[in-house]
């Protein structure tokens, strides 16, 4: 379990925002400032207000207290947090012991060990440091906003400082993608980091695994079910081509299209989806464990401040609530590329090869649109069966 924030007061519930109106015309080139992207869609900072409501001045206080706290504890662990470095390398073994580097320093890291053992969960933490570590240092690399150390190392900061309050889950591979937007969009590190841990609570189910499973593989299996619903003959041509668990979208969920689109693109698509899917109880619902509302969900002033999406899949059958926007985005690509599939995919190979074609080439609002459209037809099967 994610630990509690502490008592964060949140203000009162802003109504629904409106979404842009006008897609980005074009992909961001590598060059492109911050600045620019800001400017162009500075609507995004509301989609991080959906995320963590943005506080008072006495409530950021309070946040900004609460996360510079976490972030000495993990200091006090491991000096490399807020040093301004990015531990690429591993710092400790599997028992606990410091990794020395081939000239005689710690790996990236000054080691505070009394020589007491190490409790397993500091243990699993370090463990972790070098791998957030390579993925920083893989992420959204042609931004200008990342050729400078300190940017790199405050992503890392903030997915190491997450690393150690969510005991359950950790850091998994993907979550660098999801930060990196809001790390860049909001200038204030521990805004970053509660936006970021806000969005976790509603994504977090991805990342769980056993030995046996991924967390993502109830999204497929309902994507699945949907593409059966609203496209059976592609659904049944790629079940033929052994695809019918639909783990080549595995991507798309995980890291919710960041690779395919660009990254202003992304931004875009993004406020896109939580506009559509916006409730005016969701502060409640992510400070909730169950991250459910104890308001009624069919209350007619509720769904009138709700997002469209939202609104539709509140009043549609209980089997359908737990159904994000973000799968019907997926359906609307494989919609897009229905002709190609059918006529060329030969084998899961060429099914890749055509969706990774679509990147950086793909219209936000044209996909969402297009998502609303088949969300509609499912309910429609839905309620025909």
């Amino acid at each position: 379990m994610i630990r509690r924030c502490g008592s964060i007061r949140t203000p009162s519930t802003p109504s629904a925002p409106t979404a842009a109106t006008t897609p980005p015309r074009r992909a961001s080139s590598p060059g492109e400032s911050t600045q620019q992207s800001k400017e162009k869609f500075g609507n995004f900072c509301w989609a991080a207000m959906t995320l963590k409501a943005l506080p008072n001045s006495a409530t950021n206080c309070d946040s900004s207290e609460e996360y510079e706290q976490l972030k000495a504890k993990c200091r006090e662990m491991d000096t490399a947090v807020g040093s301004g470095r990015v531990i690429t390398m591993p710092v400790v073994t599997e028992d606990g012991q410091p990794i020395e580097n081939p000239n005689g320093g710690a790996s990236g890291s000054e080691q505070k060990n009394s020589g007491a053992p190490l409790p397993k969960e500091v243990i699993d933490w370090k463990l972790t440091l070098h791998q957030i570590g390579l993925d920083v240092n893989r992420t959204d690399r042609l931004l200008v906003y990342y050729e400078r150390q300190e940017n790199l190392a405050r992503l890392w900061d903030i997915l190491a400082v997450y690393s150690w309050i969510d005991k359950d889950i950790g850091y998994c591979q993907g979550m660098s993608d999801l930060c990196s937007p809001i790390s860049i969009i909001l200038e204030n590190e521990a805004d970053a980091f509660w936006c970021f841990e806000r969005l976790m609570r509603r994504v977090r189910g991805n990342f769980k695994s056993t030995s046996t499973s991924i967390g993502v593989r109830a999204q497929l299996t309902t994507l699945s079910t949907i593409m059966k619903s609203v496209d059976p003959k592609l659904h049944e041509h790629l079940e033929n081509l052994d695809g019918g668990e639909y783990l080549f979208a595995f991507r798309m969920l995980m890291v919710l299209f960041r690779r395919e689109f660009s990254f202003v693109d992304t931004m875009y698509l993004w406020e896109l989806m939580w506009s559509m899917e916006y409730n005016p109880n969701l502060f409640s619902m992510l400070e909730s464990d169950t991250g459910t509302s104890s308001a009624s969900t069919k209350d007619e002033s509720v769904l009138g401040q709700c997002g469209k999406f939202e609104r539709k899949k509140l009043q549609a059958a209980k089997k359908d609530d737990q159904i994000p926007l973000s799968v019907f985005v997926v359906a609307s690509v494989l919609e897009a590329r229905n002709k190609k599939l059918l006529g060329e995919a030969k084998g899961l190979d060429d099914v890749v090869k055509i969706l990774n074609e679509i990147t950086g080439s793909l219209d936000a609002k044209k996909a969402c649109r297009e998502a609303l459209q088949i969300h509609e037809k499912y309910l429609k099967t839905v309620k025909a069966s």
